[in-house]
Order: structure tokens, then sequence, then C-alpha cells
């Protein structure tokens, strides 16, 4: 969270904070005020009852309601009240049922008819004749109702100074609450940053570790990351070897230099053990001097440091510890929970990739080793066929180098390029079950050993298919005599009924042958065999393929032969009858 961003939640947050402040406490102060004006005009009326009323009480309650009213009590009502009629009060009469005065002293404040109150007094607001304001105040005298008249200045002035007095509390209130809110919301949106950072932290570095699946890059990802997250100075990843009970240190980081150390050396820690034994999170605060082994004598400064170490499992079987250290010394002791929560939940992370990062290492053992397996098996079979016809030696290998040149020239997908390559290189291992007498006979060979030659495709299918890495070679093993025209051996394919590596390989292949040395010819030139192949175009050769290859020769004249190669002179090939192009000559 950038401080813009920061500066323009807090401002709006005030803002609307304090319109729903001003908005709730307005409310509250419209319901006071009208309690105030009620308690307050109650508290006057009770007054000019008191006042007006509670001496009329003790002429007029005994009389029955409805009688008349003798005149020696309207005499002595009279100059009861009549006394009272100053300042504020205005005027005081007394009310029959029939409501009609009985006893009136003071002007008229036009009140109208007169309520009759029930329990305690009542009162109204009214104009008088003059159109001066008049609080009237109403109270009981037995059947009769005692009217009571007063200027409201005093109430008004009551209720003005309550009020005044409730507005400065609610705005004290207001700017209180309001500083609280924003204090609250400051310090709120400061955790939820800290947390919303380190959780960003925690799922960057997360998907970093588990996006890798090498060893030393997920146990650098964990040890670095740890160590930010614990805002610490030294970071370490051990991992734990269930099969031998081995704690090896992985990797260790220095947040000073971010230098990264990789290791692979057992360490004995107790701690380490501890944390892989109880499967639970250490803290402790050990001398520097104890972390020496790990991060190197120039950690050992004297003093504590504090150190966090947590296993990284998965349930109850743990793979390995990662710990964070830093100096205890001053204000930044021990670690905080969250901190330690922080390294907890980067384990928990961490866990699956490193099992991952262990099992791929694993395989990657494995099939290093099966590489070298396959690596065998293929430099046997060369050896072999080296030993039973030694002008293969440097024919295989160049021509299964062109090969995959025109491959590549035409779209092949990279996966079976290793399969195009291990075939150009056997092509002619079938030629091991082939006679010696046939196969290095310089004579023109009779119809029974061009049998025998013809059957070199079908023999090395045989022996390659038993072998499984080399499965994907047998295109080539078996096609690379097919002719585009049908006229080949030992199946007589046509056209795309050919593997396309076996229509590429073939091109190559009489390539190879024609730019090559004959005991019964010279080699060609380059441009003399492209001829030929162009020439041989629809019939050997798939057209395609001849045209990528004469796109191929055209763009990369590096590729191109010149006559250089030389087979031994006793050495004649017999695989296709020669009557015919040259083209159809093909190499061992």
């Amino acid at each position: 969270m950038g401080r813009e961003s920061s500066s323009a939640i807090y401002v709006r947050f005030a803002a609307a904070s304090f319109a729903a402040i001003v908005l709730i406490v307005g409310g509250f102060g419209f319901i006071g005020t009208q309690l105030i004006r009620r308690s307050n005009e109650h508290a006057a009326a009770e007054s000019a009852a008191a006042v007006g009323a509670a001496p009329l009480r003790a002429l007029f309650e005994p009389l029955s309601p409805g009688s008349p009213v003798p005149t020696d009590v309207r005499s002595r009502a009279e100059d009861m009240v009549r006394p009272l009629i100053a300042g504020d009060l205005r005027a005081i009469r007394v009310w029959g049922e029939d409501a009609q005065p009985v006893v009136s002293a003071g002007f008229d404040a036009g009140a109208g008819r007169p309520p009759s109150p029930a329990g305690g007094p009542a009162w109204t607001r009214a104009k008088a004749q003059d159109g001066s304001d008049v609080f009237v105040t109403f109270a009981r005298a037995g059947g009769f109702t005692v009217e009571i008249d007063q200027a409201p200045g005093g109430v008004d002035s009551a209720i003005s100074r309550t009020n005044r007095e409730m507005i400065t509390l609610l705005a004290l209130f207001v700017l209180a609450f309001f500083v609280l809110l924003q204090l609250t919301f400051w310090i709120g949106v400061r955790q939820f940053a800290a947390g919303h950072r380190r959780l960003l932290h925690l799922y960057t570095r997360g998907d970093q570790i588990r996006s890798s699946l090498d060893l030393h890059e997920v146990v650098t990802h964990v040890s670095r990351a740890a160590t930010l997250l614990a805002r610490g100075t030294h970071g370490l990843v051990a991992l734990y070897d269930e099969t031998n009970g081995d704690m090896m240190l992985r990797a260790t980081y220095e947040h000073a230099t971010g230098a990264i150390a990789h290791h692979q050396r057992a360490v004995e820690e107790w701690f380490l053990r501890r944390c892989v034994a109880t499967n639970t999170t250490i803290v402790t605060s050990q001398p520097s001097s104890a972390y020496r082994q790990f991060f190197g004598p120039e950690i050992d400064g004297g003093g504590q440091m504090a150190l966090v170490c947590v296993p990284v499992s998965l349930r109850d079987r743990v793979v390995g510890v990662v710990a964070v250290a830093r100096r205890a010394d001053g204000r930044r002791g021990g670690f905080a929970a969250t901190e330690v929560q922080g390294v907890e939940e980067l384990a928990g992370q961490a866990v699956m990739a490193v099992e991952q990062a262990l099992l791929f290492a694993k395989v990657r053992s494995y099939a290093d080793e099966i590489e070298l397996s396959y690596d065998a098996t293929l430099k046997a079979l060369m050896a072999a066929l080296d030993a039973k016809d030694e002008a293969t030696e440097g024919h295989c290998e160049r021509v299964a180098k062109l090969t995959l040149h025109l491959a590549r020239q035409m779209g092949i997908p990279q996966e079976q390029m290793l399969d195009i390559e291990r075939g150009a290189l056997l092509h002619d291992v079938g030629k091991i079950g082939v006679p010696d007498a046939v196969l290095k006979k310089p004579k023109e060979l009779n119809d029974m050993e061009w049998e025998a030659m013809r059957k070199h495709p079908l023999l090395a299918g045989l022996m390659v298919s038993k072998i499984g890495f080399l499965e994907g070679a047998l295109p080539i093993l078996l096609y690379h005599h097919e002719r585009y025209d049908g006229a080949g051996y030992p199946f007589g394919l046509t056209a795309d009924k050919i593997p396309l590596e076996a229509r590429i390989f073939s091109i190559v292949d009489a390539y190879d042958a024609m730019t090559s040395n004959r005991p019964y010819r010279e080699a060609m030139t380059h441009e003399a065999a492209m001829a030929e192949v162009a020439a041989n175009s629809g019939a050997q050769f798939d057209p395609d393929v001849v045209a990528a290859f004469e796109h191929l020769m055209e763009t990369r004249p590096e590729l191109r032969h010149h006559g250089s190669h030389q087979l031994p002179a006793e050495h004649d090939e017999h695989d296709q009858e020669r009557p015919g192009a040259a083209a159809a000559e093909d190499a061992a």
C-alpha cells in the first residue's frame, strides 16, 4: 500500500465518518431538544400549579361537582389569587365542569375551553389578546380546573440553556469519538497493511517455491523468504534424511549481504533435532558463537541471538527444518508472534515443494542412470556394427547430423529428434546378421546373395524391437530402403505410406553415398549429387522432401559434401542393384 493511496484512504474515511457521525448525532440532538423542551415545560407547569392551584384546592375540593359555588368561596378565592398576579404570572382562572369561569383574575389569555387533566398538570402555549405568547398550565382542584397563565420567557430561557449544554456535550462527544475513530482506523489500516504485505510477500515467495523443482532453488527461496518474513539477520534450511536419521544442512542465507550458500553436511544441533522429534516450533536464545558452524566466524560478535526453528512437515512426517536467527540485544529481542506465524505459514507452503524437489532429484538421478545405460547400449550396437562393417563409422555420424537438419527444416517436432538421430545412427545395424561373404563381396551379388542383403532392415527391426528405448527408431530402420514409387524393399510401400522420417533419411543417405568415393567410381560433386536427387524426385524420393532438401542446401552451404568421404577399397555396397541412376546406390 503506497503513501499516496494510504493518504487518500484516510481522507475519504475521515470525511465519510465525520458525515456519518454528524447525521447520527444530529438525529440524537433533535430527539434531545424535544425531550429537553418537554422536560422544562413539565417543570414549569409543575411550578405554576404549585403556586397558583395549590392554594385554591382547599376551597374547591370540598364542593360537589356541578353545584353552585358559594359567594363567600368566590370572594375568598379572588382575594387569594389577586396578589399572585405579578411578574411572569399574568392570570389565574377557575373553570367549572360546564366550562364557565368561576373565578378570574388577570387578563384573558384566550386559551379556550380548558382540558381536564387527570393526573399531573397539563400545559399548552397560546396567544393573548394583545398578541403576546402565553404559557398556560391547567391543574385540578376537586371538580374544578385551575388555569394559570404566565409569560413563556422563563420557560424558554431554561430550554435554551439546557439545549446549549446538550449541544456542547454532543460537540465534545463528536470530537472525541471522531478522533478515537480515526486513531482506531489508522492503527487498523497499518496493521492490515502490514498483514497484507506479509501475506503478499508470503504468497509471492510461496509461488516461487512451489514453481521450482530444483532442490537448490527451493531451499534458497525458503531460507531467504523465512529470514525476510521474521525480520532476521540469518536463515538456514536443514533437511531430515529418514533413511539414516541425519540432519543435513542444505542452505544458509545472510540478509545483510544477500549471500546464499549451499551445503551438504550433517549437523547435530539440539534445537534442530528437537524440532524434528516433536514436530513443534522452537523459539530459543543462544550465544552467537553457537551459530558459527552455520554462518561462519563473522557472526560471533558476542551477546545472545534469538532463534526460531520451524518444522517443515506434512501431517506427522517432518522433511526438514527452517530456522531464522537475529541479535537478541537491545529493543529487538525475541521474535513476535506474527513473525513466528509467518515462518510457520511459509514452512507449510514449502513442504510440498521440498518433497517434490527431493522426488525430482531422485527421478533425475534414476533418469541419468537410465540415460547412461541407453548410451552404453547404443555404443555397443555401434561398436558391433563398426566391427562388422568399418565403412559405417563416419557415414553413420554424417547422415545422422544431416538428417536432423532436414527434419527441422520440415517442421518435425523436437521430441521426435532423438528417435530420428538414433534411427540414423543405427540404420544399417541389421547388417550384423548379413554374412561377411555377402556384405564385403567385391563383385556383383547373385539372387540368393541379394535376398540375404535385402533382409537387413527386417533383421534390424527384429534386433531393436527387443530394446524399448530404441522403438522410436524403427521407422528409419525398417523403411529406409522403401521407394516413393513402391519399387523399394522390404515391403514395397508407396508415397505417404512410408513414414516421413524414413522418406527424409533416404534422401540424406543417398546424398552421402553419392558424395563419397566408391571402388567402382569417384565421389560426385555436390552439384551432380543434387541433380541426381532432383532427377529421382517422385520416383525414388518424396518430391516435398526433395524440395526441402534443396532449400536446406541452398541456405546452409556449410552442410554440403565435397567428395572428401573415402570408403575402403575392398568395401562394395550391394543394397540395391546398380543399373540405372547413381542415386539408387545406397550407402552402407
